[in-house]
C-alpha cells in the first residue's frame, strides 16, 4: 500500500502554519484519508523521513529557483540540477540567502521587477498565474523557498536513495522510495476544472471550499470515500483544504503519473534545475512526452 501526504507548507517565522494531510492509496486506486493536521517544519522532516513506503508527497513550495539566481548563488561553479542548489543553499542562512536575492535583484535597477525578479521557465509557459520564488511583496515566496530547499536537501543528504524528485531520476529501489513532487494546489484544482480563486478569502470563499470538496472526488478521478472526515476542517480553513488537495494530486500521481504534464525533451534542462509544478493534462493524459 502506497502512503499518500499532501502538504501546505509555510516557511513563515512561528512556524504554526503547515498543514499535512496523511492517508493510503486504496487497491481501487482511491484516497483513504487518516488525518489533516498542523504541524511545525521539523515535524514533517521527521515525518517523511520515517514513513512507510512506498509513499508520495506532493509539497506546495519552489524545489528551486530561476536559472539565472541559480548561476548567481553557485557564482563559478555551474549547477546542473537542483541538487547542486540545494546544496549551496543550506549553506546559507535565512539572512543571508535574503541578502543574495537583494543583491540579484538590485544588481540591474534599469529592468522591470518581472524581469530583476525572474519565474522559473515552467512557470513562465505554464503556470503564469504563479510567482517567482523569489517574490517578496505580497506574498513573501523567499522564506517558503528557503525553508523548502532546506528540507529538501537535509533528506537528500542524509538519505539519498530513498528520495525521488521528479524531474531528477530515481536512485533507489521503487518500493522504498518516497517521491517528492511539487504540486500547487491552485494549479492542480485548474488543472480539473474546480475553483482555483477566490476560496480562500472574500463572500464567496465558503460557497467555493464547499464547490471544490462536494466535486473533487469526481474531478480528480481519486475515490474519496471518508472525506467527511476532514470537510468540516477543510470548511474552516483554506491551509487544510489545500493539504487535502495536495494529497488527491499525490495519489493521482500514484495511480497513474502518466496523467500529469512531465517537461518535454526541451523544457527537461530547466525543470531538472529549476523544478517543476506537476498537475494532470487538461483532458487527464500527459500533455508533452
Amino acid at each position: 500500500m502506497t502512503t499518500i501526504i499532501g502538504v501546505d507548507f509555510s516557511g513563515h517565522r512561528d512556524d504554526r502554519n503547515t498543514w499535512v494531510a496523511l492517508g493510503d492509496l486504496t487497491e481501487e486506486g482511491g484516497l483513504l484519508l487518516d488525518s489533516a493536521q498542523p504541524v511545525r517544519r521539523d515535524d514533517l522532516y521527521d515525518a517523511l523521513s520515517g514513513v512507510r513506503t512506498p509513499a508520495v508527497a506532493a509539497l506546495d513550495f519552489p524545489f528551486g529557483v530561476p536559472r539565472a539566481f541559480a548561476e548567481f548563488l553557485c557564482d563559478k561553479a555551474t549547477p546542473r540540477h537542483m541538487v547542486d542548489v540545494w546544496r549551496v543553499v543550506a549553506g546559507l542562512t535565512a539572512s543571508e540567502f535574503a541578502e543574495k536575492r537583494g543583491e540579484f535583484v538590485n544588481h540591474r535597477p534599469g529592468l522591470p521587477l518581472s524581469e530583476r525578479e525572474p519565474k522559473r521557465a515552467g512557470d513562465l509557459a505554464h503556470h503564469r498565474e504563479s510567482y517567482s520564488p523569489l517574490h517578496t511583496v505580497n506574498p513573501n515566496m523567499l522564506p517558503m523557498t528557503y525553508e523548502g530547499i532546506l528540507m529538501l536537501h537535509r533528506w537528500h543528504a542524509e538519505q539519498p536513495r530513498r528520495w525521488h524528485a521528479p524531474p531528477l531520476a530515481p536512485r533507489g529501489p521503487e518500493p522504498d522510495r518516497v517521491t517528492l513532487l511539487e504540486l500547487m494546489p491552485g494549479a492542480f484544482l485548474k488543472s480539473i476544472g474546480l475553483p482555483y480563486k477566490g476560496y480562500k478569502k472574500g463572500r464567496a470563499a465558503l460557497e467555493r471550499r464547499d464547490e471544490i470538496l462536494g466535486r473533487l472526488a469526481e474531478a480528480s478521478a481519486v475515490n474519496l470515500p471518508n472525506l467527511g472526515r476532514v470537510r468540516m476542517a477543510c470548511r474552516a480553513n483554506d491551509d487544510c483544504l489545500d493539504a487535502v488537495v495536495a494529497a488527491v494530486g499525490a495519489a493521482a500521481w500514484a495511480g497513474d503519473a502518466a496523467r500529469f504534464h512531465h517537461p518535454n525533451s526541451d523544457e527537461l534542462g530547466d525543470a531538472e534545475l529549476e523544478g517543476w509544478i506537476y498537475v494532470p493534462g487538461s483532458d487527464g493524459s500527459v500533455r508533452s512526452a
